[in-house]
């Protein structure tokens, strides 16, 4: 065994080999693009190219990434032109990328697109399908990974905004063969324990090869025709499912579907105490207007009744001077005699020789008898 190599020799033996390859050195591979991601310290692009039967990690760096135009997506087929790499420590080897180009969609994102248009066809995505998500709801369902981050993060958004919301986690697969199956099941599964206000299907994000049991016909069949309210929450910001669209409300991401769907209780406690506030001074201001206006009226009633009264009172003033000027013992007052004959005045043609008449002054009465009777 004197002749073993250590497996740093082996490494840096296959690194020289590997090096020293003219063709190994300037390489063109084209593949469909998968697991992309975008360091967020480095600013290195990292991602995998593969086929129907193989792949290949690759790497561009970030001093190489500035001069790329091409923005890579999982799902494309692209171009990349590159030299193989043979990192010694770990013993593995990567395609370090320094040019690259689309060649078209990949397998996976032209499935993702002639479903798409087929059920948008057929309108599975019409708005006027997608049912009402409750404004408050009570408890909800969770299709979710148990171990996953995506059921942990709506947990946590739960119970800082509303901690008496009960939610019911059906543990499901999220990923592989089976994933597809297992969500159809426990959407069935939800519907008949029944009393769900709302359902997140939920899961982080991964590549268009994670996400497929989310891209099929069956689960979006499934997904439009549940009878409980359904928030899509598939993968990161950028990644779009087929169930976003078949959903009643895709959410961005776990986190943000819980905070779609559960209205933060103290936010609402202090929407509730300003309307209260609102309210209040309203019926303040209300009172205090309808007091002034009160007041303002009874001020002008009073003015009015007073007006009316003095009128009243002139009104009888003169009349009761024109009764006086119109009463016939009122002209006695000014030296006129009233003649009357069987206690009634009488005309001058009433009055005959030898009767006894009585004439009325302001002061007394006479009683006389007529001798002579003379008309002027």
């Amino acid at each position: 065994m004197s002749d073993a190599l250590t497996v740093s020799a082996l490494n840096d033996y296959l690194k020289d080999l590997v090096d020293d390859d003219i063709v190994l050195n300037n390489l063109i591979v084209e593949g469909e693009i998968s697991n992309f991601k975008k360091s967020t310290t480095g600013g290195h692009w990292y991602f995998t190219l593969k086929d129907e039967a193989a792949q290949v990690s690759c790497v561009v760096f970030a001093g190489v990434t500035s001069r790329i135009k091409y923005r890579p997506q999982d799902g494309d087929n692209a171009q990349a032109r590159g030299k193989l790499a043979v990192f010694n420590r770990r013993g593995t080897y990567s395609l370090q990328v320094y040019f690259m180009e689309s060649a078209g969609p990949g397998e996976l994102a032209q499935d993702f697109a002639l479903l798409k248009e087929k059920l948008d066809k057929e309108g599975l995505f019409a708005p006027e399908r997608k049912k009402a998500i409750p404004p408050h709801p009570q408890k909800i369902a969770v299709l979710a990974a148990p171990e996953g981050a995506a059921i942990h993060d709506i947990i946590s958004v739960a119970r800082r905004r509303d901690p008496n919301l009960e939610i019911h986690l059906y543990p499901t697969l999220v990923q592989g063969e089976s994933a597809a199956d297992s969500i159809i099941q426990n959407l069935e599964l939800a519907q008949r324990v029944g009393g769900y206000d709302a359902l997140i299907l939920a899961r982080g994000g991964g590549s268009l090869e994670d996400l497929q049991p989310f891209n099929t016909e069956e689960v979006a069949r499934a997904v439009a025709d549940c009878t409980v309210p359904t928030v899509s929450a598939v993968g990161h910001e950028v990644d779009f499912s087929i169930t976003d669209f078949a959903a009643d409300l895709r959410a961005a991401t776990p986190s943000v579907a819980a905070e779609l769907l559960i209205p933060d209780q103290a936010e609402l406690r202090l929407r509730l105490d300003g309307l209260a506030d609102f309210l209040r001074r309203g019926v303040a201001r209300l009172l205090a207007d309808q007091s002034q206006e009160l007041a303002y009226r009874e001020e002008r009633l009073a003015e009015l009744m007073h007006r009316t009264l003095d009128r009243q009172r002139e009104r009888c003033a003169y009349l009761t001077a024109r009764l006086r000027d119109l009463n016939p013992l009122h002209v006695l007052q000014r030296g006129f005699a009233l003649v009357e004959k069987n206690s009634r005045p009488v005309l001058l043609k009433e009055i005959q020789k030898n009767d006894i008449i009585s004439v009325r002054l302001k002061d007394g009465k006479i009683a006389a008898r007529v001798q002579e009777i003379y008309e002027l």
